[in-house]
């Protein structure tokens, strides 16, 4: 979920850590075979619902900040990772989101190719692989992991409660700086797709009647 130079930077580089505890104003990454877990400060914390999701990608853009927007419950954790306030990178513990899912979606593999690839025992990064095995170029790599990142932001607009937290300083200056989304445009998608779906399972009579741009513009104003 969270890339290499991420890892690296916060110092979890040399280590398998797989879990993700809350604790206090702190998180701390474990994993099996790790003796020592680390604990690492956040500079926000709290409990996750949608509604507040519009502040949170308001302030980390407002206040240019650099790091990780962790949403976590149960099982399932998805992170955003922004640099300078703009959205550089995303991550998911939900296997529907892998790169391999985005690039079966949109058409650039099949599925027996991206499960070929993901059988050879090759530590090099899967996109990297895919392109070796010449199933990919790298126009249809960016563009797909582009369209993660996008995906995985829009679905925070229909995440269930859990918890989040922003862990700052681990999105290094020299990195990351092939594509700045800015995050009201992720969260006007989501919004967006929230609404087609609740309409598509016969619920229009139930959701607001106003527009998805409406409804972001009057979030601002009222500040929820």
């Amino acid at each position: 979920m969270m890339p290499k130079i991420a890892r690296k930077t916060l110092g979890l580089a040399d280590g398998s850590f797989s879990h993700i505890g809350i604790e206090g104003h702190a998180i701390t990454f474990r994993g099996e075979g790790v003796t020592r877990p680390v604990t690492l400060p956040v500079s926000m914390i709290g409990t996750f619902h949608s509604d507040i999701l519009n502040n949170l990608f308001l302030y980390v853009r407002n206040n240019r900040q650099n790091g990780m927007l962790g949403v976590t419950t149960g099982p399932l954790t998805k992170a955003v990772f922004f640099k300078r306030g703009h959205i550089v990178f995303s991550g998911s513990t939900d296997a529907t989101e892998r790169i391999g899912s985005i690039l079966v979606r949109h058409g650039f593999m099949t599925q027996a190719q991206v499960h070929e690839v993901e059988q050879h025992d090759d530590p090099r990064r899967f996109g990297v692989r895919c392109k070796e095995a010449g199933y990919l170029t790298q126009e249809q790599l960016w563009e797909a992991l582009r369209a993660q990142v996008v995906h995985i932001c829009c679905s925070l607009v229909d995440f269930p409660v859990g918890s989040y937290f922003f862990l700052p300083n681990c999105v290094p200056e020299d990195s990351f700086n092939h594509f700045f989304i800015e995050p009201a445009e992720v969260l006007f998608q989501g919004v967006v797709a929230q609404d087609e779906k609740q309409r598509a399972l016969g619920m229009s009579d139930r959701i607001d009647a106003r527009s998805p741009l409406e409804v972001l513009a009057a979030m601002e104003e009222s500040g929820d």
